[in-house]
């Protein structure tokens, strides 16, 4: 079953929905199930629904949206993990226990209900919707409560993270959303999707009229960087026998000679008074073929890797809020901006991290001060008299 985006699956048991008097759900133990192909895994709960004079086990699925051509295949893939759950859990000492397949969305339609009440499915959604039939238990109540929803526009990858990178480069500027979606070549429903989902989760301040800024822009790259989303789609590892700003600015200078665009990221984008740990490798983004790269800096396929080759994201590829957007002149060539290369040096792992740290350290003291209330009110000082 595809449980949907697993943020649906958190908020749902950080904001539970309100339950029918006298109804508790109990959460016990997460389901993991592998899948093929990029998407990961599916996450599945078992849980309990603890009623006055009863308890009932039942198997947890999620989607959101849930449609009524969706209720058959869910119910199908639902009894078939809990055949399994049966037979992993099999105790010969006493009866395997039955566990009633339930589905949790955001909104069910009277269609959705009335379905999931034909085919004996629990329901439950974000409304307060509450449908359970097994046994003798008989429980249908259709929920009012007023349903809001995050925005899908994602923002820490893909076209979102063209709003976070021109946002953190320029931490202090107020934007309107038209200028927003100008900036990063999104379309104006998309950035204000983003820029609405930045507002419900704190990081940005403001309206339409006097126009948005960050609230708090070292919580929001900080939340980048443990958001766990690279920026590079591949990351190929090379040795480099040499890695000096020399050789470094003739390999670039070659490579864009011949038309193939790229920025220093990593070891090769730190300026000296910015490296913190040793150890950290060397790395590029390229747009364009690997082998004129791998020829210009004398790469070698073999251990021990010290430079690595990054592809980006197709959306992050761009001049627009992407990786190339506000790079930082050295003296061996372009290299990606600041917050940029703290998420690089996140996902590099080893004591990239601990450089990552010294960059976040590093941006937040180059924010300008402010005396402005987050209402855009300055502070009034009073006399203490």
């Amino acid at each position: 079953m595809s449980p949907g985006p697993t943020h649906f699956r958190e908020e749902f048991w950080r904001n539970p929905p309100p339950l029918p008097r006298g109804v508790k759900l109990v959460q016990q133990e997460a389901v993991v199930v592998p899948r093929v192909g990029p998407r990961g895994a599916s996450l599945y709960d078992l849980a309990e629904v603890q009623l006055p004079e009863s308890r009932v086990p039942v198997l947890l699925g999620y989607r959101a949206p849930l449609f009524p051509a969706d209720v058959l295949s869910q119910r199908e893939k639902l009894s078939t993990l809990r055949e399994q759950l049966q037979r992993r859990d099999a105790d010969p000492r006493s009866l395997p226990a039955f566990r009633h397949p339930m589905l949790v969305t955001d909104s069910a339609s009277a269609s959705v209900i009335d379905l999931c009440e034909r085919e004996e499915v629990g329901l439950i959604d974000m409304r307060g919707t509450f449908f359970l039939r097994t046994g003798s238990t008989f429980i249908r109540v259709q929920g009012h409560r007023p349903l809001e929803r995050t925005p899908r526009e994602p923002l820490f990858h893909g076209k979102g993270c063209r709003l976070v990178r021109v946002l953190l480069q320029s931490p202090n500027q107020r934007w309107t959303i038209r200028a927003l979606s100008e900036q990063t070549q999104t379309s104006y429903s998309y950035a204000h999707g983003v820029t609405t989902r930045l507002l419900k989760e704190g990081f940005v301040e403001g309206g339409r009229s006097a126009g948005f800024r960050l609230r708090d822009p070292v919580s929001l790259l900080r939340s980048w960087l443990m958001s766990d989303k690279p920026t590079a789609i591949t990351r190929e590892g090379f040795n480099a026998p040499s890695t000096t700003p020399e050789l470094l600015k003739k390999a670039h200078a070659l490579l864009t000679s011949q038309g193939i665009r790229s920025t220093f990221t990593l070891a090769s984008a730190l300026r000296s008074d910015e490296r913190a740990v040793s150890g950290v490798p060397h790395g590029i983004y390229l747009s364009g073929s690997l082998e004129p790269a791998v020829s210009a800096f004398g790469l070698r396929r073999m251990t021990p890797h010290n430079f690595f080759v990054l592809r980006s994201e197709p959306a992050a590829e761009t001049d627009a809020g992407g990786i190339y957007h506000a790079q930082r002149l050295l003296p061996h060539g372009p290299a990606v901006a600041l917050p940029q290369l703290a998420v690089d040096f996140h996902q590099s792992g080893g004591r990239g991290t601990e450089q990552a740290e010294e960059l976040v350290r590093r941006f937040a003291r180059t924010l300008p001060l402010s005396d402005e209330l987050h209402d855009g009110r300055r502070a009034i000082r009073r006399d203490p008299r």
